[in-house]
């Protein structure tokens, strides 16, 4: 299946397919997993083109792992067009604060990243929603069955991509989700990393491991269009060999 898709490689851009984008053009912009990726956000922005008339949604997992978290959630907390849902990484910060949860490397390294905007994040990330409707997308951040309305979903389904046929949110013995989707709604998620935009059976995974040096990638609703942006590094790489705690 051809993807319609424009690329930024560092500071060289290399189109592939770009639209004249006219600045009364309303769009709906989901972008995949950020995790503290602000750089790769503000270019992948800046690409599009991205205007007051736009929506912007995030599909969760907007810290950990990448330098700078405080700046993806102030950006998200203040800009009004801009909305994320929860991602299992946001529900892992509420519980460690909340003290139902032990700290990983990343959230203890992430805490200190926000520092005194710790208890702020927090709040924010209370408020997020498990699940979007835009247009006839459903938007989640992991996992979703068909003919079943979100809300009625288990949470571990929509923020780990937990299926009922899965022994533990690690079981891949029966392959992704996404490969036994039957639903008529197209799904629009991310958690899950791929090499690329990945599209099968009316679902559309944007998790391309941006804090990982790879790609931030976002998907416009309106013409199922994808544009990414090249990581300028392996942020997790690189954190993890010279963040001192």
């Amino acid at each position: 299946m051809g993807l319609n898709v424009i690329y930024v490689f560092t500071n060289y851009l290399f189109t592939i397919y770009l639209h004249n984008i006219s600045m009364t053009t309303s769009r709906t912009i989901v972008v995949g997993d950020i995790h503290g990726c602000f750089e790769e956000l503000l270019s992948l922005l800046s690409l599009i083109n991205f205007h007051d008339n736009d929506e912007l949604i995030s599909i969760g997992d907007l810290v950990d792992r990448g330098p700078h978290p405080k700046e993806v959630i102030s950006f998200f907390m203040n800009t009004t067009n801009a909305h994320a849902i929860m991602g299992n990484h946001e529900d892992k910060h509420i519980r460690i604060f909340d003290g139902e949860l032990e700290p990983s490397y990343s959230q203890e390294i992430c805490t200190v990243q926000l520092g005194s905007f710790y208890e702020e994040s927090i709040e924010y990330m209370r408020t997020l929603p498990l699940y979007l409707r835009r247009q006839n997308f459903w938007l989640v951040h992991a996992g979703f069955l068909p003919n079943i309305h979100p809300k009625n979903l288990p949470k571990n389904t929509l923020l780990r991509g937990r299926m009922p046929w899965m022994k533990s949110s690690y079981d891949k013995s029966f392959g992704g989700w996404w490969k036994h989707y039957r639903g008529i709604d197209p799904v629009v998620y991310g958690h899950t990393v791929f090499h690329d935009v990945h599209v099968e059976n009316n679902t559309y995974g944007l998790d391309t491991g941006v804090c990982h040096g790879q790609r931030l990638s976002a998907m416009i609703l309106e013409d199922r269009t994808f544009v990414q942006v090249e990581a300028d590094q392996d942020h997790w790489k690189n954190i993890r060999e010279t963040f001192s705690l």
